[in-house]
């Protein structure tokens, strides 16, 4: 993955919350949870109409910095498919923006 296709933001958050807003924000975003693994932080979602055919694919890994601190890395890959016409990153923008409104950042 390329520096250009991610996204890294620090909130002041516990995990628990860090989780709660990304749930959010991908909801606000337009996405669909696509899977997760808690014990590693991994969270997937889609932008897709059909869930591995077309659209956008966002993965987003929560990790903790610091106690009470966490950092947020969302990443992007279109998916392969007719309904490619956006521009890669723009679903990982969207969510970053609705996250970045939801969780405070840490100083």
């Amino acid at each position: 993955m390329s520096a250009r296709n991610t996204r890294s933001m620090t909130f002041r958050a516990s995990g628990g919350e860090a989780v709660t807003a990304l749930e959010e924000a991908a909801r606000r975003a337009g996405m669909q949870h696509l899977s997760s693994d808690a014990a590693t932080g991994i969270f997937v979602f889609t932008a897709g109409r059909m869930v591995l055919s077309f659209g956008e694919k966002v993965t987003a890994r929560i990790r903790e910095v610091a106690p009470g601190t966490v950092q947020v890395t969302l990443s992007s890959n279109l998916q392969f498919g007719l309904g490619n016409i956006g521009r890669n990153g723009a679903s990982r923008d969207r969510m970053g923006d609705a996250l970045a409104q939801l969780l405070p950042p840490a100083a």
